[in-house]
């Protein structure tokens, strides 16, 4: 995968809104601080800091700022035909990302010798990893119902050896850990959006607030709704 640096800023807001808008490339967004949302494509999705996106080009988008945000933003072209670029939010958890972009806009600003070669071979890092971790985090299925003994058959397992091998190598049942993924994902969007307690519950496949906040608080020893 080989890309181009087409543009990069940054924006320190207070209560800023920009206009629709749209590139004829793609475009990299990172929340550096602050909170608010950006519209993609007829879409909503809160932001936090470290949450960043990837919008395809000509995407209609823009971002809604609350005081004192912080965004940083990288425009760039890329040969990788096959890959989808998804246009929701990520979070960067590991601060991989930010790292990143640290690194690309300290070369671009301080441009010694070779930061264009070092600029490029960065922007082509944080593209790798940008797009494997937003393919990771959008193949777990929060809200999706997962038949067990299905999956068991295309392991080429019975159901029973396939939840004994799970269970071995993980210590608990393939349930118990598909629930714990979501409580951890319901206990994220709690924290770091506006969703009220009974969209997380929708959002992360649980069956109804109530569902939720029992297995909730039996993990983390709180509802949902002390945590807003």
């Amino acid at each position: 995968m080989q890309s181009k640096l087409c543009f990069l800023g940054q924006h320190d807001t207070k209560n800023n809104e920009f206009k629709l808008h749209t590139h004829n490339c793609y475009e990299i967004i990172f929340f550096v601080s602050g909170k608010g949302s950006i519209f993609i494509d007829n879409k909503t999705f809160p932001v936090t800091p470290f949450s960043y996106c990837i919008i395809p080009p000509h995407t209609e988008h823009t971002e809604i700022l609350e005081n004192n945000s912080k965004i940083q933003f990288i425009g760039f072209k890329f040969n990788c035909p096959k890959q989808k670029i998804e246009s929701t939010v990520f979070y960067d958890s590991n601060k991989e990302i930010s790292s990143f972009f640290y690194k690309i806009f300290s070369e671009y600003k301080e441009q010694e010798i070779g930061y264009e070669t070092a600029t490029a071979s960065l922007l082509n890092l944080l593209l790798i990893t940008a797009l494997r971790n937003t393919a990771g985090e959008s193949k777990q299925y929060y809200n999706s119902k997962i038949n067990f003994r299905e999956l068991s058959s295309l392991s080429g397992y019975s159901y029973d050896y396939f939840r004994f091998i799970f269970k071995k190598k993980f210590g608990i049942s393939p349930q118990t850990y598909m629930i714990n993924i979501r409580l951890d994902r319901a206990k994220y969007l709690l924290e770091n959006t506006s969703l009220s307690c009974t969209q997380v519950a929708f959002d992360c496949g649980f069956s109804n607030s109530a569902q939720m906040s029992l297995m909730f608080k039996q993990k983390f020893g709180i509802s949902p709704s002390e945590i807003k």
